[in-house]
């Protein structure tokens, strides 16, 4: 009996190890069944994480490369704008191959001072002293009334190579006699010269009133910039078709005369800009009369003209002023005192306050400077052709127009260049604005 107790005490013991022992084999299942899920987590977890990673630097590859298309597509699309410009561009040049090739600015710049250059070298100091001047037909050859350039227009261009000649009514005859006269005198010439005649329009033009032309209107009835280019511009074909290349005009005295373009400074001013740019595109120069102020009786003596500085610059500059801005080639100074800036009793002509200090500094203007006439009372009465000549070279104008004496004003420039009072550098200077005039027309 007692046996059996302790054989069922030894199964029961039994049977609770073996229980024991599989319950600890369960715990250790289920511990390594809760590793491989973490592992399988942490792995899937991981997985997560490389996918997200390869996914955000695949967008942003992706969001460069096609940034990068973006921008070269861009800039190919630009290309191909200026590749195509620059197509159409070089096909606008060479739309008229016949053109002849027009030199850049520069390049013609050069070339119009190498011969500046190489004709100052030319020409001897007697010819220098001629070229300065500016003189009618009778004046240069002696004959009481010239109709044609022949043997005494030879011989005397020969003698004195003037730099321009005016013609009067009395010159002009028709039409084909105006121009070989003007085409023969230009042939002789050893040097380029300034052919003038005064045309103002309507009556006071003296090349129409004498070949009959009407087709131009006085300054007064000018209606207009646009009928200030129209009639400019009729001008400049007619007289550079006869072969006139200057014309003493337009007048930029602030009057109500038929010859002027009224009294209002601004109004004028317009009118001179335009008027100036049309006449010289046609090929003739303009030159402006009269600065400051145009004297209102020739016939007279010397006119005092009693403005201030002030006054001036508030009216009969403006004009000038806007000629000068236009590129106008030649002013004419006139023969009025101008206290303000010539000095008491000194013609504005003569005067270095006027044409130095004030046209040239103040005003800014380097072209050619021409004096009025040097034959009228206003200059004979107080000068000889000689001193006036000479006076008016040293306050700074360019060319003596109409000396009373010719041959007398030239002997006082030879004489002032003997003795030192003018140099030759001095008319080196008023030569070359007058050769860049003509040859820039040349050039162009």
């Amino acid at each position: 009996m007692r046996e059996e107790n302790n054989n069922a005490v030894i199964d029961e013991t039994q049977d609770f190890e073996q229980g024991n022992v599989q319950e600890k084999s369960k715990q250790q299942k289920r511990e390594s069944r809760r590793r491989r899920r973490r592992r399988s987590q942490f792995i899937a977890y991981l997985i997560v994480v490389v996918l997200f990673s390869v996914t955000i630097a695949g967008l942003v590859w992706g969001i460069k490369k096609v940034s990068a298309a973006v921008i070269n597509h861009q800039n190919e699309k630009e290309a191909a704008i200026a590749t195509s410009e620059s197509s159409e561009n070089e096909e606008i040049a060479i739309i008229t191959p016949d053109d002849e090739e027009v030199p850049l600015a520069s390049e013609t710049e050069e070339m119009v001072n190498n011969r500046i250059d190489g004709t100052l070298l030319d020409m001897t100091l007697e010819e220098k002293a001629a070229y300065i001047f500016f003189v009618t037909p009778e004046q240069l050859t002696g004959v009481d009334s010239a109709v044609k350039a022949g043997s005494s227009t030879q011989a005397a261009l020969e003698q004195y190579t003037v730099g321009g000649i005016v013609y009067s009514s009395n010159n002009i005859k028709s039409d084909d006699q105006i121009k070989e006269m003007l085409a023969t005198t230009s042939q002789m010439s050893r040097f380029p010269l300034l052919l003038a005649v005064s045309e103002e329009g309507g009556s006071r033009s003296v090349a129409a009133t004498s070949l009959g032309i009407t087709t131009t209107k006085a300054p007064s009835q000018i209606e207009g910039s646009d009928d200030a280019v129209a009639n400019a511009e009729a001008l400049g074909s007619y007289l550079i078709n006869y072969g006139f290349n200057l014309n003493l005009a337009p007048n930029l005295g602030l009057t109500d005369s038929e010859n002027s373009f009224g009294t209002d400074a601004n109004l004028t001013a317009q009118m001179a800009s335009v008027y100036v740019t049309s006449l010289e595109t046609k090929g003739v120069s303009a030159c402006v009369t009269s600065f400051p102020v145009a004297v209102t009786d020739p016939s007279a003596g010397l006119q005092t003209v009693d403005l201030s500085m002030e006054e001036l610059q508030a009216g009969a500059f403006i004009p000038f002023q806007y000629a000068i801005d236009s590129g106008v080639d030649a002013i004419m100074v006139s023969n009025v005192a101008c206290p303000a800036i010539s000095g008491d009793g000194i013609p504005c002509s003569l005067s270095g306050g006027a044409i130095t200090d004030t046209l040239r500094g103040s005003l800014g203007y380097n072209g050619i400077v021409i004096t009025d006439a040097m034959n009228v009372p206003a200059i004979t009465g107080s000068y000889s052709s000689g001193q006036a000549a000479v006076a008016a070279i040293i306050a700074g104008a360019d060319m003596i127009y109409m000396p009373e004496d010719f041959q007398e004003a030239y002997n006082g420039i030879m004489e002032a260049l003997s003795t030192g009072v003018i140099t030759e550098d001095r008319l080196d200077e008023s030569i070359r604005r007058i050769l860049r005039v003509r040859y820039m027309y040349e050039a162009m």
